[in-house]
């Protein structure tokens, strides 16, 4: 497991190869792996499988590369300069903002598309740790430049770059995590278009916002109570499986799917093997029933905190509440979801997907009564769960203790810029 990379190869240096054949044979065994590594996933490549692909032996592997964790830095490294790259060569003199904007979010919206298999890798735990956090940092580094300088020169308000860097990052990524599966998909120019409009206005449409007295944005209501079949007794059945599904919860996000194996569940939850496969008939079988457990619970909570709000503009600000405050006890699903789209892409689209379908609903009434924008509402609602997916991510589930957490002004500033985008306002909502 790569933990940091500061202590595992400090320089990230490769061991340069002298000969122009080197370069060759070292390029070679990078495209290879790049290639096994986007099929197989980080935890299920081997160094046989690289070097069977691109016919070289083992020896001359090691010749170049330390070993599977240095080979995949190294890709790592090539994907952030070829980004870098092409961000110091955008031409943007000459165009007005919202210009300047739809370039900047097409570099990202191609960057993501031309590395979605490599993003889609970095969500397996093994990997986590600094090489998620440091490429997704790197890649926030050029929109933080590009979002201050316009700062002051006056052509929008005063953001957090970090919150409009890290949900640009997680908009683009649900673009292609939803790609030929949803029957609302627009050419490259559109859903740039798209994007663009929403950066820069938010999300809030024309109709008066008519709040009461004692709103707050920080402000949720009184959940309604559970329904009737929710809050039945469980049988002793029921309860094994629940714990079963906690304990899984924990270990999985611990030791990550690859590494956790069922006695490692089972000795947690304080049940016998046997009981295990009453419930599940194999660990895949379990991480299916906890990423659909979990999907049950958030759609839960999101649905009782926000069954009497009448704006569709409120329904959005406590829905990140909930998120936020759900993502925060449990935290672990969020690094389990992503690797299970290593394993079984279908689970994972239909656990998106199904959130999906009640924004959608709701957003298309919202449309009409004019408090959402006039954005397709398939779109707009891939749009705010990529946004709030990734936030959560910088900020909930990455953090350690030395690291900055999601504060009371972050969540104001993060709903801010989700119902007005970026644009320069006279007066902002408290």
């Amino acid at each position: 497991m790569i933990k940091d990379i500061s202590t595992t190869f400090p320089k990230l240096s490769s061991r340069c190869p002298k000969t122009t054949k080197g370069d060759i044979s070292r390029a070679t065994i990078l495209d290879t792996a790049h290639k096994v590594f986007r099929e197989m996933g980080y935890y299920n490549t081997s160094i046989s499988e690289i070097t069977r692909r691109c016919n070289v032996s083992v020896a001359s592997f090691y010749r170049y590369f330390k070993n599977k964790e240095h080979v995949f830095l190294q890709i790592n490294e090539r994907i952030i300069s070829q980004f870098k790259d092409k961000a110091a060569s955008l031409k943007l003199d000459g165009a007005d903002f919202p210009e300047r904007l739809k370039e900047v979010i097409r570099l990202l919206y191609i960057h993501s598309r031309d590395n979605f298999a490599f993003h889609r890798m970095l969500g397996e735990s093994e990997l986590i740790d600094r090489v998620a956090i440091d490429y997704y940092d790197s890649i926030a580094e050029f929109f933080r430049g590009f979002l201050k300088k316009e700062v002051r020169t006056g052509n929008i308000r005063p953001v957090n770059p970090d919150i409009v860097s890290y949900a640009l990052i997680g908009i683009c990524y649900f673009q292609f995590l939803r790609k030929g599966k949803t029957d609302d998909e627009f050419p490259e120019d559109k859903t740039l278009a798209l994007l663009t409009e929403l950066v820069i206005n938010g999300i809030s449409g024309p109709a008066q916002w008519n709040k009461p007295k004692n709103w707050d944005i920080l402000r949720k209501p009184t959940p309604a109570p559970l329904n009737a079949t929710d809050d039945e007794p469980m049988t002793k059945g029921e309860k094994t499986r629940q714990m079963i599904l906690l304990s899984a919860e924990k270990i999985f996000g611990q030791l990550g799917v690859n590494r956790t194996n069922i006695a490692d569940i089972t000795r947690d939850a304080g049940v016998a093997q046997g009981t295990f496969y009453v419930h599940f008939a194999s660990k895949d079988e379990l991480l299916e029933g906890l990423v659909k457990y979990a999907n049950h619970l958030i759609r839960r909570d999101l649905q009782r905190s926000v069954v009497n709000v009448r704006d569709r503009r409120d329904v959005e600000r406590i829905a990140i509440l909930v998120s936020f405050e759900f993502i925060g006890r449990h935290k672990w699903i969020y690094k389990i979801v992503p690797e299970f789209e290593m394993i079984d892409q279908t689970v994972t689209f239909w656990y998106y997907n199904k959130i999906s379908e009640g924004y959608i609903r709701g957003l298309k009434q919202g449309i009409q009564k004019g408090q959402i924008r006039n954005i397709p509402p398939v779109f707009l609602a891939w749009y705010l769960m990529g946004y709030t997916h990734f936030i959560s991510l910088k900020w909930i589930v990455w953090p350690n203790d030395s690291q900055i957490r999601m504060t009371d002004k972050l969540v104001k500033e993060v709903i801010g810029f989700m119902l007005y985008g970026v644009k320069l306002m006279k007066e902002r909502t408290k």
